[in-house]
Parts: C-alpha cells; structure tokens; sequence
C-alpha cells in the first residue's frame, strides 16, 4: 500500500466512526445468501440483510455504482453501508451484477441485464415473509440509475420510490462527452441500441413511484458537472406518470430556479442517503 493509499484508508476509517456508532447503537443485524435465476437462466448472487426486530419491515434494494457488486455496500468506502440501514430497522437487499462477484453472466452496465437481476432481486425483497410490501425503496449509486430506473418501468411488485444518488442522467454524461466508457466498450454515442436502455432520464416519463434525487454541489464523479441533476429533475417534472419528485432539501414537486445543492463529500452523502430513505419510506 502507497502514500496515497495508506492517507486514504485513514481518511475512510476516520470518517466512518460516527457512522459505526450509530450502527453500533441499532437493532442487531443478521444476513442470509442465497442466489436467484435471471431471465437469461444465469444466476445471481444476493444478500438479504435482516435486523432483529418485529416485522413487517420497510425495505431497500441497494444498486451499485459502475463495476461494483454487493461487497462494496459491506465496507464504508460508499455512501451507504448495508447493515448500518438494516440498524435503522430496514431489511436490506444487495447484490452482484451480472459479470461481477459470485454473479454469472457477462458486464452489461446497466443494461437489460442487469435491470432484469434488479427486478428479481426485487421481487424476492418485496415477497419476503418480513417486509412490508407498500414500503420498498430502490436506491441508485451513481451508474446503478441505468439499472434502476430501467428495471422501475415495468417492475414485478409496487416500489414506493426511487432515490438517485448522483446517478449520470444520459449518454453524454456517462461517458464525459465521449471520453470515457465508450472508447473501450466499443459504442458510438450514436448507437441508440445500446445506449437508450441505459439512459435514467429517459425512464423518468414511465415510472410510476416517486422519485428524489440527491446531490452535492461538487459532483463524485465528475466534479463540477451538475447537468445530469438538472436534467433528470426536468424530465420528472415533465412526466405525467410519477407520483411525486424531489431535488435535494426542496418542497416535493418544486423545480427550483436556483438549486441548494447538498455539501460534498461521503458523510454528508451519507446523512442524506439515510434521511431520505426514512422519509421516503415513512420511517420517524
């Protein structure tokens, strides 16, 4: 381990304290494995995250970022830990993606594929003996919006809302204008057939739950972009099928002209990851 990396782990061990005494302070934590059969017949690897507490359960399907599988929601490198949301009295479903992890399958990022895994993950979720099925949340990592909002357009069971942590909105924004993603995956921002399933702002228009979008004013991923936030609160306002949208802090339904972008950084992504997660699922 370099300099570099060695400053880092520090900074992420430091910064996770107030979160695994908060974690430490909640219900007790217990988690089953199993694996579930995409459509395509290959299996996929997920983890089902229960706190020892009565029932029935609001719950939460957590969606990974670009190349990340379930494992990365068990450290606190992320702004989300899983059993850290399970404390809070939530049963929490991960998994890997197809071509990640102990998951079969090729990389799809975020294409049908693995928008056909989050709708079987989410259906086992939903159908648990323990969860409250009017209360399920999906919530995105960055890149894991292409394949939630994708898998929400026509999903097995009711979800309450989507929340959408900094997820790229388009095309353009996923691969910085052409510059990254699409040289090594070999497709033109011209190819419809492959980048359209993948484009969150285009599902906004078809989903029928709520949808909150957080983000920071120095963006995770590309640090002054803010024009994938602007856009995928456009199109919600635009659409006629969601039951509610919100941005940040903001009234549900408002379309602020002058946006209050949250503070940057994983500790305040993760007080508002967890606050809008209780609020959204009714949780005082």
């Amino acid at each position: 381990m370099n300099s570099a990396q060695l400053r880092d782990a520090l900074v992420t061990r430091l910064q996770s304290l107030p979160r695994r005494a908060r974690m430490a302070r909640g219900h007790r934590v217990r988690v089953e494995e199993g694996e579930l059969l995409s459509d395509a017949g290959t299996p996929t690897a997920w983890r089902l995250h229960l706190p020892q507490c009565a029932g029935p359960l609001p719950a939460v399907l957590l969606c990974p970022g670009t190349n990340d599988g379930m494992d990365t929601f068990q450290g606190w490198r992320q702004p989300l830990n899983a059993s850290e949301v399970t404390g809070m009295g939530f049963a929490v479903a991960t998994f890997d993606p197809a071509g990640r992890g102990a998951s079969w399958g090729e990389e799809d990022y975020g294409g049908p594929e693995h928008q056909d895994q989050v709708q079987r993950v989410l259906e086992a979720l939903a159908t648990h003996p323990q969860v409250d099925a009017t209360r399920v949340l999906v919530v995105s990592i960055s890149l894991g919006l292409s394949m939630a909002a994708g898998a929400l357009i026509d999903p097995p069971v009711s979800v309450r809302a989507l929340i959408d942590w900094e997820g790229p909105s388009d095309r353009e924004i996923i691969t910085a204008g052409g510059t990254r993603m699409a040289p090594a995956l070999g497709h033109k921002l011209d190819d419809e057939a492959y980048w359209r399933p993948r484009e969150g702002v285009r599902a906004l228009d078809r989903l029928r739950c709520g949808y909150w979008r957080l983000q920071a004013e120095r963006d995770h991923a590309q640090p002054g972009e803010l024009r994938h936030a602007e856009r995928m609160i456009q199109a919600a306002e635009a659409s006629s099928t969601l039951r509610w949208f919100r941005l940040n802090g903001h009234e549900p339904g408002e379309l602020p002209e002058r946006p209050q972008w949250g503070a940057s950084g994983r500790s305040a992504a993760n007080k508002a990851l967890l606050r809008a997660i209780k609020q959204a699922a009714g949780v005082a």
